[in-house]
């Protein structure tokens, strides 16, 4: 289970003993669920920022996706984005590397792989269980 009282204190929260267990619930399943809509617009935000990043090696969309990848590093891990977490976490290490990799044949395995998990959480999120 994802540690939820640091995805509230990473968005904005604040957990002390006046939270209690019900409220703190709550609260965590609100940020999950705005957590999870973002992730379309994050995923778009992947793909596009790899295509501009593919046409020109001194595109600042490299920069961009780095940051991205980052972020989903993260935070998808605290809300039990666990394979999103490691995807980006692989594509943040080449990114970090120095000097950064920008060799799009290397990098296109890690980025098919976080659009492919992102798509599935995506995807899971959607499914109305019957």
């Amino acid at each position: 289970m994802p540690d939820r009282r640091i995805a509230i204190v990473r968005f904005g929260g604040s957990v002390g003993n006046q939270l209690g267990d019900v409220e703190f619930d709550a609260r965590y399943r609100a940020l999950r669920v705005q957590y999870l809509s973002d992730l379309p617009q994050r995923r778009g935000a992947v793909a596009s920022l790899w295509a501009s990043s593919k046409r020109d090696a001194a595109s600042p969309a490299w920069q961009e996706l780095h940051v991205l990848a980052h972020r989903l590093s993260g935070s998808a891990p605290c809300y039990g984005l666990d394979a999103v977490g490691e995807a980006a976490l692989e594509l943040d290490r080449l990114l970090s590397a120095r000097p950064p990799c920008r060799d799009p044949a290397m990098l296109q395995p890690p980025v098919v792989q976080l659009l492919d998990r992102l798509d599935a959480a995506i995807v899971a999120d959607t499914v109305v269980p019957t």
